[in-house]
């Protein structure tokens, strides 16, 4: 069970990682994004 268990666990674990990585580069991108749109550089 374990064994067969293994392959989906990493799995899972990494489409989780990616998917917080995601999430935080979205939540710092717009506060930044808008910011800049402030200070007139975009």
């Amino acid at each position: 069970m374990e064994r067969e268990l293994s392959p989906g666990v990493k799995l899972l674990n990494t489409f989780l990682r990616i998917m917080i990585f995601c999430l935080v580069l979205i939540l710092i991108a717009i506060p930044v994004a808008f910011l800049l749109d402030l200070i007139g550089i975009l």
